[in-house]
């Protein structure tokens, strides 16, 4: 059986929608993009992954970051600016 992702009530769906709505990059967006899809339709790691074009370990990151850190963890970048999450290409649309 396949577990269903789990968030913490760091904050609301409509805080997060303001968030999305304020986020600046694609790459902040697809964090907080994860975050949103978790909480208004919990289901497993592997459906949100292919919902929001992200590897199922880089979502079960973000996810994980959330809920040890809170919303400040998503809107951080590593030291030299980089994001460490992949995101899906389909080799097929190139």
């Amino acid at each position: 059986m396949v577990e269903t992702s789990r968030i913490k009530d760091h904050l609301s769906a409509e805080q997060i929608r303001m968030k999305m709505q304020m986020t600046a990059g694609f790459m902040k967006m697809q964090k907080w993009l994860v975050i949103y899809n978790a909480i208004i339709d919990p289901r497993p790691v592997s459906e949100i992954a292919k919902h929001t074009g992200l590897s199922e370990g880089s979502v079960y990151r973000i996810i994980s970051e959330y809920n040890r850190s809170g919303p400040e963890s998503l809107d951080s970048t590593g030291a030299n600016g980089s994001m460490w999450f992949d995101v899906k290409v389909d080799p097929i649309s190139m």
